[in-house]
């Protein structure tokens, strides 16, 4: 434990990733140094200063936000059931959503969603139930008599689109990409039920398509994406079978997310944040076939194509005909990520359980 010496910096290993370091509040570690080097301190009191002073220091994340999850240390959180309907990206451009990996740690919600975005500005949305409260079924904006912000024009076109039971979405991110003045990538945050959050940040990769901003909007939500994917899901209606599903998840590039739980309300311990997303187009009302949760069509194939504005591929002006407790989308269409504690975290209450337990072993 020597590191403590050296500005207040310790090294200690996680169990599931590599040697990180965390730095920590001089006080901290002169605690620690006292408690550890003083006459009688003893094993018990340098366990126990280590426990408490590791468990008050903010792990630095092996997240690297690049639009990729090779060795991020990603959990998978959804696989796609369907081919894309919306344009394969192999061998031309196309949109579609493989799987979602996710992890939380040191307060942020890491999240991948692995596949492609068309560069046309097809609109992947990102609906977000973290908080009590929010709308299963969809206002329309406050100039329109509904709840809703009216950025990017979505509310008035979701307008009475229903989400799976016990889903109510609280937040909201919009992606797009395409050239319009300039190659760019826009991104939108925004409440949901209510106007407290808008936020749109526009070309935020500065002239390109692809890239990475590590604090993009008021919110500083990390964005990075990674358009060139060619494997994963082929072009189609058709539900996966076991080698569609194993070529879904073994793409490892698309929209990376890197969400501060401080900018959707703060979910702690043991809360479970719920996320559908799925891919819509440029004007928000035509909705693809790429959804996670995947989309289940009817019995016995389960194949389904495009939802359109009623389920059935008719283009209608709106999405708010769709509703996903529907035939055409059986079983859930969103995924959870829940918050429990670091692996580092579990290990230092052992580590401290210990000491106790050896304390008064030793006073018996």
């Amino acid at each position: 434990m020597e590191e403590c010496i050296y500005f207040g910096e310790v090294t200690y290993s996680r169990l599931d990733q590599k040697t990180e370091h965390a730095v920590l509040p001089s006080f901290l570690v002169v605690c620690f140094l006292f408690l550890g080097r003083t006459p009688g301190g003893g094993v018990m009191r340098r366990l126990l200063c280590l426990a408490i002073v590791c468990s008050m220091a903010a792990p630095v994340s092996a997240v690297t936000l690049d639009g990729s999850t090779a060795g991020d240390g990603y959990t998978l959180a959804a696989t796609q059931t369907l081919q894309t309907q919306f344009g394969d990206a192999n061998p031309n451009g196309g949109s579609e959503l493989d799987a979602a990996w996710a992890q939380v740690s040191g307060g942020t919600l890491y999240l991948t969603l692995t596949g492609n975005l068309e560069n046309n500005f097809n609109k992947l949305n990102i609906f977000i139930d973290s908080i009590a409260g929010g709308e299963n079924v969809i206002t329309n904006n406050t100039g329109n008599g509904g709840n809703n912000p009216s950025n990017d024009g979505w509310a008035a076109s979701y307008a009475g689109f229903t989400f799976d039971p016990g889903f109510a979405a609280d937040f909201l991110m919009i992606n797009r990409n395409g050239n319009f003045n300039g190659d760019r990538f826009d991104f939108d945050f925004n409440s949901v039920g209510n106007t407290s959050v808008v936020e749109s940040s526009l070309d935020i990769f500065a002239g390109s398509q692809q890239g990475s901003n590590a604090s993009v909007g008021a919110s500083g939500i990390g964005v990075a994406f990674n358009n060139t994917n060619t494997a994963g899901v082929t072009g189609g209606s058709a539900a996966l079978d076991a080698a569609g599903i194993a070529a879904a998840q073994a793409v490892q590039t698309g929209l990376e997310l890197a969400i501060p739980l401080s900018a959707i309300g703060n979910p702690g311990l043991g809360d479970c944040i719920k996320i559908s997303a799925m891919i819509n187009n440029g004007d928000q009302n035509y909705l693809s076939n790429q959804f996670l949760g995947g989309l289940i069509g009817p019995p016995p194939s389960g194949d389904q194509g495009n939802l359109g504005g009623d389920g059935a591929g008719t283009f209608t002006g709106t999405v708010g005909q769709i509703n996903l407790t529907s035939t055409y989308a059986d079983g859930l269409q969103h995924f959870e990520v829940c918050i429990v504690p670091e692996p580092a975290s579990i290990a230092l209450v052992g580590l401290a359980m210990f000491g106790l337990v050896l304390g008064r072993g030793r006073k018996s």
